[in-house]
């Protein structure tokens, strides 16, 4: 029996994980993948100050848990109150202020354990379990179809909430990323982030305008310094896309690399071992960890030649534990073939249903050197006529606008 008090759970649980001391944990072996859509699931509504916790997973009708490189960690409930008709609402959830904005929430969640490998014979990634601290945020009901109300629950990371309502940011000391690593710790939250010396800035309360939380200050450092921040299961990450990027994934490849050394004038190089971590997104046994269910949707702009798009859909075995700040690599697509920082991850509960991810290449600061596309030869658009497009276009088009034969000429152009 584990600490969740489940002997029959199909996922390792970790002990301290590969960042603790727990080490990298191995791989679950079963002979066959863990029955979709019964992957364990439990969220409770109380007080944790009083240690009061109560399960409410009979009445609960969906789950759907969306983590973003923009937000922090939400799930959206939608709860059926039965007694709500039967005690005429003195029995209800919501005379219990079960659904009192600000009510302490707990959710299990299941993330992929880091350092892991898969084998030929087994595709089932060690998943592990924490308890994350959240809050109900926002509460809507209406009637069900039937008599019974159907509430809605939005509940959201409880450390970001409460960062949020601080609002004398001043008392954490330091700049930078010392200031949010700091807010991290007073909040008990875990921290990963890349070096900034940015001064942060607080507006105090004048007139219309409102005090500065600690939340907004961490957001006003993070614009400051080109920054994503964001909060996942129960870790606030303070980076910018491109050193999230490889740092993140179950497989992982190492190589000797030439690495500038900085600031060095001329440039002098040295050899460095180099370790990219990330995610499969490719076709056969190298990516059948992370089956899709279809083609990954790509996009690229002409403008942008260097910054692309993409959206999947996995399958939820494993998808489940995908988690914004994950690098992933999609092969087997041309002009798409390369590495993607995961941007957002959604997926619902006790369902069969697939995990949808968006991802993205790294944001590109404005002092970076753009590679784009090189100008072209240039061509008189008032004379076509050895236009390289050729007639076997141009004269379908200028059949379609008149009548009659078309006189193409010698030059394979209709005359007018």
């Amino acid at each position: 029996m584990n600490e969740f008090g489940d002997s029959n759970n199909p996922f390792v649980v970790a002990s301290g994980g590969a960042n603790n001391g727990g080490g990298a944990p191995s791989l679950a072996k079963k002979s066959e993948l863990p029955s979709r859509g019964f992957e364990k699931f439990n969220v409770t509504f109380g007080d944790i100050a009083t240690n009061i916790k109560e399960t409410l997973n009979d009445s609960i009708l969906s789950c759907t848990v969306d983590y973003s490189i923009d937000q922090v960690t939400e799930i959206t409930l939608r709860i059926i109150d039965r007694d709500y008709v039967k005690s005429k609402g003195s029995r209800s959830f919501a005379s219990g202020n079960y659904f009192n904005i600000g009510r302490d929430v707990t959710y299990l969640t299941k993330t992929i354990a880091e350092g892991i490998s898969f084998n030929e014979a087994d595709k089932v990634a060690s998943l592990n379990l924490k308890l994350v601290l959240m809050e109900v945020a926002e509460v809507s009901v209406e009637q069900s179809e039937a008599v019974s109300p159907i509430w809605t629950v939005k509940c959201r990371s409880k450390a970001v909430q409460q960062m949020k309502r601080d609002k004398k940011p001043e008392m954490i000391q330091g700049n930078g990323t010392a200031y949010v690593r700091a807010a991290a710790k007073k909040y008990g939250l875990e921290f990963v982030g890349e070096e900034t010396s940015k001064s942060k800035r607080i507006t105090k309360a004048s007139g219309d305008n409102e005090a500065d939380s600690t939340w907004t200050v961490i957001q006003n450092l993070a614009q400051q310094a080109k920054f994503k921040c964001f909060e996942v299961d129960g870790t606030l990450y303070f980076a910018s896309m491109k050193w999230l990027l490889h740092k993140w994934g179950p497989d992982a490849i190492t190589y000797v690399a030439k690495v500038r050394i900085p600031k060095s004038q001329p440039p002098k190089f040295e050899e460095k071992t180099v370790t990219r971590r990330y995610i499969p997104l490719v076709a056969g046994d190298v990516g059948k960890a992370y089956e899709m269910m279809r083609l990954p949707s790509m996009n690229r702009s002409d403008n942008e030649v260097m910054e692309a798009t993409g959206s999947a859909e996995i399958d939820r075995t494993n998808g489940i534990g995908i988690r914004p700040g994950m690098t992933v690599f999609v092969g087997d697509i041309p002009t798409f073939i390369g590495y993607y920082l995961v941007t957002s991850v959604q997926f619902e509960e006790r369902s069969p249903n697939p995990a949808g991810i968006n991802f993205q290449t790294p944001e590109r600061r404005p002092k970076e050197k753009i590679i784009g596309l090189e100008v072209g030869p240039i061509y008189d658009q008032r004379d076509l006529t050895n236009d390289p497009i050729g007639p076997d276009i141009l004269v379908p088009y200028y059949k379609a606008r008149q009548t009659g034969p078309v006189d193409t000429g010698t030059s394979g152009r209709p005359t007018t």
